[in-house]
């Protein structure tokens, strides 16, 4: 796994992948307006109005990114990022409206009769517009991905959806300029105007989810992963896991099992090497702590120091299910 940039160098990433949207946006949306100008197609329109929502919504995210970069404080002691699920959940909305405004519009050009001219130019046009499209969601979708940041992945979500609206557009003009048939200019906005609304509600779903700390079953997978393969004598049963996202930081807590006859001091620097090996080995930004408990309050049935004496009984690896659960006493790391 790719080890996390530092949190600062991966705030200033973000917020220049979030510039570069913005501008590109910007770009296409200009270039999808002049196709509009040119030939008159609601399609198209129904294209050019999703653009503008790509400027207002990257407009947006540049804005969350600098107050997710905030360092934490005595008002916010987990920091600014969870912002950044507000400013999905605001791109979601702005995505759905988009689609009731194409509906609309190509619901009213199919009763009044669509009017078309320079097919030719206005494909060429758009078609290039799409290319940059993909070219752009591809690069701030795999930099959100990267940089766990939740508003680049629906901003580029977002933009790629915009690829496919632009390809339903292209194969829309292309069946009214080989067939004549000019119903199908507003018939295609219609079908992009009911894919976008599933994007949109879907986006929103996932970013109120993220808001209200829903399970994240890839992240504690990969936490579990990191448990198991970061081993310290004397150290087991990790359970009780929690860890939810604040934007591109994590915060993870567990408890974890310590003989009952350790001091202080060596429960606290084995636990110390534990938790720096999972954060190395998970990749993630964030912090990790966790609780010790002494193993004499699980049903714990021997422990791997040369000091208990007792018979060793210890399964390898704790599943998903035993780190999220109240124990997992057998197991040991």
């Amino acid at each position: 796994m790719t080890a996390a940039l530092p949190p600062a160098a991966a705030s200033r990433r973000s917020r220049n992948v979030a510039l570069v949207s913005l501008v590109g946006g910007f770009v296409i949306f200009c270039a999808k307006m002049a196709a509009w100008f040119l030939t008159g197609s609601s399609a198209v329109l129904s294209d050019a109005l999703e653009s503008t929502v790509n400027v207002v919504a990257a407009t947006f995210a540049v804005f969350a990114l600098r107050f997710a970069s905030r360092p934490a404080d005595r008002d916010h002691p987990y920091g600014h990022g969870k912002i950044e699920f507000l400013s999905a959940a605001f791109e979601g909305g702005l995505i759905s409206f988009a689609a009731v405004m194409i509906v609309y519009a190509a619901a009213e050009q199919l009763i009044r009769g669509p009017e078309l001219r320079r097919l030719d130019l206005g494909l060429v046009v758009t078609a290039a517009a799409g290319g940059a499209n993909l070219l752009l969601g591809s690069f701030v979708l795999r930099e959100g991905r990267k940089l766990g940041s939740p508003t680049l992945v629906a901003d580029g979500k977002h933009i790629l959806s915009d690829v496919w609206t632009t390809g339903g557009v292209l194969a829309g003009l292309a069946l009214v300029r080989f067939t004549g048939m000019v119903w199908l200019d507003p018939a295609a906005a219609l079908v992009v105007g009911a894919l976008l609304a599933r994007t949109g509600v879907r986006l929103v779903r996932e970013s109120v989810a993220a808001l209200l700390d829903a399970e994240d079953p890839r992240l504690l997978e990969r936490l579990v992963r990191a448990f198991n393969e970061s081993r310290v004598d004397g150290l087991g049963g990790v359970h009780r896991l929690r860890a939810i996202r604040s934007g591109g930081v994590v915060h993870v807590d567990a408890h974890i099992f310590v003989p009952e006859h350790w001091t202080v001091l060596q429960a606290h620097e084995a636990v110390t090497r534990l938790e720096d090996a999972v954060k190395a080995r998970s990749g993630m930004a964030g912090e990790l702590a966790l609780h010790l408990d002494p193993c004499h309050t699980g049903p714990c049935p021997g422990c791997d120091l040369p000091s208990c004496g007792r018979e060793i009984d210890l399964q390898a690896e704790v599943t998903l299910d035993e780190a999220v659960g109240p124990a997992a006493a057998r197991h040991r790391l």
